[in-house]
């Protein structure tokens, strides 16, 4: 109950941040922040994949909702948490416990960030390619996947520097 009541927690805080805050700022027209990925990105391992995409889908609605876009967060969101576990396994090795969450303190530096930007840019561009529904324009499409992930990844970076050194 008490994981439970956490991640509840977590999921209302990062859904606010996102609806409120980070869901307005579009820098150049292309780069939007979606913090929310947080909470999938740092899922416990041992969840259930179906546990996984029911959190996922509950959040990306919820981001659909307050942000007035139709279906497309919840959509990305569920997709990642259907591949988290793939995109996992290739930065874990086979001594790690199974029950663990995604940090830099568990992978390292260096396997957190090309985690966490695998996620990122799978989720970005199944958001966007949902979005514009259309490969006629590649240059928008580029140009919004890799300015709103390496932009995401910059504030997942900044919120794992910060959450490793509190602990």
């Amino acid at each position: 109950m008490r994981n439970f009541l956490n991640r509840l927690k977590y999921f209302i805080i990062l859904a606010a941040l996102q609806t409120l805050l980070f869901g307005h700022i579009h820098l150049f027209g292309y780069a939007t922040v979606y913090i929310y990925l947080l909470f999938i990105l740092k899922m416990p391992r041992f969840a259930t994949r179906n546990e996984q995409m029911m959190w996922a889908f509950a959040l990306g609605l919820t981001v659909d909702i307050f942000g007035n876009t139709p279906g497309i967060n919840a959509a990305a969101a569920t997709m990642l948490a259907f591949m988290r576990n793939y995109i996992l396994a290739m930065f874990i090795s086979n001594g790690i416990n199974e029950d663990l969450i995604p940090s830099t303190r568990v992978l390292r530096w260096g396997s957190y960030v090309s985690y966490a930007a695998i996620c990122t840019l799978l989720f970005a561009f199944i958001l966007f390619t949902l979005e514009l529904f259309t490969f006629s324009m590649p240059l928008h499409l580029l140009l919004s996947v890799g300015s709103s992930t390496l932009l995401t990844l910059l504030f997942l970076i900044v919120f794992e520097s910060f959450n490793g050194q509190s602990k």
